[in-house]
């Protein structure tokens, strides 16, 4: 057995004994203790460094103090978060922890399986945005990126098929373009996949974000686009400091015209205008370390991409 196999037992095993004790404290405690992890631990990280640049772009009439505050408040909830996932179906038992707003359609489209893309920014716990079209009978998928450690990751993967009992499909290098392939049949056959797409993405198109110009996956707008899916955007805000929730939804009507590329182009940017909204409504709940400037120069397209220029092909 090899060290690197050693190392992924040993870190698996320090995650199932954590979650073993975190049973027994309960959701907000064990939230609470991951918070102040949080706190201790992310403030020493370069991402701490990096939100603090973004958050001097995003809010250049706010002095460092207040950055700082902002920056040490998001670390507080990316320790809830980690806490709530790892006991998602302790918080979605409660149907008192989240509050659903805006989501007026959605249940006849579940019902009649119309086809839907969902996209969210990491706001609050963006893990439970998917949480009503479960609660209204639906089947939600999404794409996921597999963690380097395997055995976390399959832990992470039964976790969060409290969620997603339509599948998590891999996003990677060497699955990317299976999962593609995988993912609009998904959607075509009337399935709900969602996507949390507020990363930077160097073979993506360019968006005014948050004060900078940064490129981004156009994806999920390509995928509603050539399916002729429902396009939401939803984002969980984080009520208080406990593991309570509100869940807003806003369906946005895509652009259609006969250039499908340059539609999800321009709904991508409908997309992220949302997304900035919603961000500086709550910038202690947003990851900023997510954004920097990225090069103009694109490698390939992206996966999905590929999949469906040869699709539209044939």
């Amino acid at each position: 057995m090899s060290f690197k196999s050693i190392r992924h037992r040993c870190e698996y095993g320090s995650v199932v004994l954590a979650i073993t004790i975190m049973r027994l404290v309960g959701v907000d405690a064990s939230a609470s203790v991951f918070a102040w992890l949080a706190r201790a631990i992310g403030p020493r990280t370069r991402r701490h460094q990096q939100s603090l640049k973004n958050l001097a772009i995003a809010f250049p009439h706010l002095g460092p103090s207040e950055h700082d505050r902002i920056a040490h408040a998001m670390w507080d909830n990316m320790g809830r978060v980690a806490a709530e996932l790892l006991l998602v179906d302790r918080v979605i038992a409660d149907p008192s922890r989240v509050d659903i707003r805006g989501t007026e359609g959605l249940e006849s489209a579940v019902r009649k399986r119309v086809p839907q893309v969902g996209a969210t920014p990491h706001v609050g716990n963006w893990e439970l945005t998917i949480w009503p079209v479960k609660q209204l009978g639906g089947d939600p998928g999404a794409v996921s990126r597999p963690l380097a450690n395997p055995y976390i990751d399959g832990l992470v993967r039964s976790r969060r098929s409290e969620l997603f009992s339509g599948g998590l499909f891999a996003q990677g290098k060497d699955e990317g373009p299976r999962a593609a392939k995988a993912l609009i049949d998904f959607v075509r056959g009337g399935g709900w996949l969602g996507f949390v797409c507020d990363h930077v993405d160097r073979r993506g198109v360019d968006v005014a974000f948050l004060g900078q110009h940064v490129r981004v996956s156009y994806v999920p707008a390509l995928i509603a686009r050539h399916t002729d899916a429902w396009m939401w955007v939803a984002r969980t805000v984080r009520l208080g400091t406990q593991s309570r929730f509100r869940l807003d939804a806003v369906r946005l009507d895509l652009p259609v015209t006969d250039d499908k590329r340059l539609d999800a182009h321009r709904a991508t940017r409908m997309i992220f205008k949302q997304f900035e909204v919603w961000i500086r409504e709550h910038p202690e709940q947003w990851q900023w370390w997510n954004i920097r400037p990225t090069p103009v120069a694109v490698r390939r397209e992206p996966a999905a991409v590929e999949v469906m220029q040869r699709r539209m092909a044939g």
